[in-house]
């Protein structure tokens, strides 16, 4: 049996002349979870579409499990798939929506009701399994919806973006019992979402779609790490990157970055800070680079010593994000995010002045002219 259970070769697909997906290529394990992440309209769905047999590409080929399944339709591709769209039939019970694909199946009456409990039961919605479809929640229609795609016997589970519309605490919980669920099941499984922390907190990999094209794939870890550009950086990270800007100057026979947009200059030598990058800066000299640090590598100094660059900075506001505070602060031109503990900020602390420290060894580098990381 071949190790893969899908594989996309040179998968491209056009829409009234323009390409939506361009030479797509893939592979997927066997009982791996890919999530394909993009914005809106990056071709996420189309792609799940062409994999379910929904719609067919303009070029290459689709293979599940060895076999090319280009001329087979969707119902003999072994392949269930979940849309944004929840779609239940709200005229019947949760037991008789799950059961749907099953009775279109010609299952028998036992074969129906032995599934539909364990699926439930995997769910935890056994309880709701007579209720009607109309008198549910959306977390609930969202489980029965999931139900009704993992009834069906498959061996490749697709999902499109299926917890993009419920609300944000609901949406945390469903990820959490999804994770858990994949791993009970132990199936391949293919998630499209346009949210970089759900795509991070699931994945077995994660392919990075930006106009139709892939522009990085690899592990949860190795994305967050090292993004191919700063592009994927900023759309990975959200709201919580810091970007400096610096010239890579060589002293004295020494390279440093001069970190520019604190009012005064801040010369960091490259020996002491990441010696590993003495040599690749060595080919960056006269050019400029950005900084691109996290939030949760960029703190408070409170006396503590600071192997980083140290700023004066002007707290703007926080936000709350559970056990700790995302806070904003000004130094120089540059507005910083950092993240502290609760019992370090007050209001009363606005416009407070704090000396906060960048740690550039836990930074990533890019080239300002190309956007691309440096290593």
């Amino acid at each position: 049996m071949t190790k893969y259970s899908l594989e996309l070769i040179d998968i491209t697909k056009y829409y009234k002349g323009k390409k939506v997906l361009d030479h797509i290529n893939i592979k997927v394990k066997q009982g791996e979870m890919l999530t394909l992440l993009g914005p809106p309209g990056s071709g996420k769905t189309t792609l799940l579409k062409i994999i379910a047999g929904l719609e067919r590409q303009d070029q290459g080929n689709v293979m599940i499990n060895g076999e090319i399944v280009d001329d087979e339709p969707p119902y003999k591709r072994k392949v269930s798939m979940v849309f944004e769209t929840l779609a239940l039939y709200p005229h019947l019970t949760v037991f008789e929506n799950i059961a749907s694909p099953l009775i279109a199946a010609k299952k028998t009456k036992s074969e129906i009701r032995k599934r539909v409990e364990e699926v439930a039961s995997l769910l935890k919605i056994r309880h709701l399994l007579e209720r009607k479809a109309d008198k549910l929640s959306g977390g609930e229609r969202q489980r029965v919806a999931l139900a009704r795609a993992l009834v069906k016997e498959a061996d490749i589970y697709l999902f499109d973006e299926p917890f993009i519309n419920l609300d944000a605490k609901i949406r945390t919980t469903l990820r959490t019992e999804f994770k858990k669920l994949k791993e009970a099941l132990k199936k391949t499984m293919v998630f499209s979402t346009p949210d970089p922390l759900e795509a991070l907190a699931l994945s077995d990999n994660i392919a990075i779609i930006f106009n139709g094209k892939i522009v990085q794939y690899g592990s949860p870890l190795e994305i967050y790490n090292n993004p191919l550009n700063i592009g994927i950086a900023r759309y990975i990270t959200g709201n919580i990157l810091n970007e400096l800007y610096a010239i890579v100057e060589e002293i004295n026979g020494e390279i440093v970055l001069n970190v520019k947009g604190f009012g005064q200059s801040k010369t960091l030598t490259v020996k002491d800070m990441v010696p590993e990058y003495v040599d690749l800066m060595d080919n960056y000299i006269g050019h400029e680079i950005i900084i691109a640090n996290k939030a949760n590598y960029c703190y408070l100094v409170h006396g503590k010593s600071c192997e980083g660059l140290v700023v004066e900075a002007e707290i703007l506001g926080f936000e709350n994000h559970g056990s700790e505070i995302l806070l904003y602060v000004k130094a120089g031109n540059n507005v910083l995010r950092l993240f502290t503990s609760k019992e370090d900020i007050k209001y009363g602390d606005i416009g407070k002045k704090v000396n906060v420290c960048i740690d550039i060894a836990k930074s990533t580098f890019f080239d300002k002219s190309t956007g691309l990381i440096i290593r």
